[in-house]
């Protein structure tokens, strides 16, 4: 395994929200001490969150779009029919992740609560 598979491994164990709130508790210490994986794992997510808020900020515009004729409204919900479902598929993909990460915690005791 390479490196960077390595590296990468190692971000897909990071609890990222986790991981965000130990830094936000005392950022001068624990974003200084981050581990490279948690760096990946953080900016994986950020990089996935911010893809839902692209895609739900699409789906209010095509909330917002005429619908004064039948030609309009066969526009609209198709618009919104697409982007209702490319947020559903991106939130659904997040929560699988963080489901297969909640299963390996109680499985393995990992999890602090």
């Amino acid at each position: 395994m390479s490196g960077s598979e390595a590296l990468q491994s190692a971000a897909q164990r990071v609890d990222v929200l986790d991981a965000a709130g130990h830094i936000i508790a005392n950022p001068r210490r624990n974003a200084v001490g981050a581990s490279s994986s948690t760096v990946l794992a953080l900016a994986v997510a950020t990089e996935r969150f911010w893809a839902v808020c692209v895609e739900a900020d699409l789906l209010l515009r095509a909330l917002r779009l005429p619908q004064d004729t039948d030609e309009n409204c066969a526009v609209a919900d198709a618009a919104i029919a697409h982007q209702a479902s490319e947020v559903a598929r991106l939130l659904s993909a997040i929560r699988v992740e963080t489901q297969a990460l909640t299963e390996k915690e109680m499985k393995d005791g990992s999890s602090n609560a």
